[in-house]
């Protein structure tokens, strides 16, 4: 089974190769795929859109209600991000965030602080995300005084 957080069928919609498989093709390849990124034979990076802006969350004033929840997703790295070895890529799928073993957190997050160590290097989906209305993150909504 592919990565559960990939929805395939919206990430290849446009891809003619992809729409001309059948079911059970789909099916067949989705596993080979898992196969070959649990051996460590094949990598999925994130495809970021090149000009949708940073989100400007007050991450700051909230950090004591959410506890950096955004900071254990799981998400590909843009091909840039892994070239650039500045952060941090799980070898077991690659190339994926990396996270804590322990705790499931981000390695560049500082458990103390809660304060990213990598901020002006952080990968484009940390900078991009907006978590205001995400209710995995808020799921009583995001708090009224921010």
């Amino acid at each position: 089974m592919p990565p559960d957080d990939i929805d395939w069928e919206a990430e290849l919609a446009d891809d003619p190769d992809w729409q001309a498989l059948s079911p059970e093709e789909r099916q067949r390849l989705l596993s080979v795929m898992e196969r070959m990124l649990s051996m460590g034979m094949a990598g999925i990076y994130g495809d970021e859109a090149p000009d949708e802006p940073d989100a400007d969350v007050p991450c700051q004033s909230v950090m004591g209600q959410c506890r950096a929840r955004c900071c254990t997703f799981i998400f590909a790295l843009t091909r840039e991000e892994v070239a650039d070895g500045r952060i941090a890529w799980n070898r077991d799928k690659p190339f994926f965030i990396a996270r804590d073993p322990h705790d499931g957190y981000c390695p560049h997050l500082d458990r103390d602080t809660f304060r990213c160590t990598v901020w002006e290097h952080r990968p484009l989906r940390c900078r991009r995300y907006d978590c205001r209305s995400d209710p995995d993150v808020w799921p009583e909504g995001f708090p009224q005084k921010a």
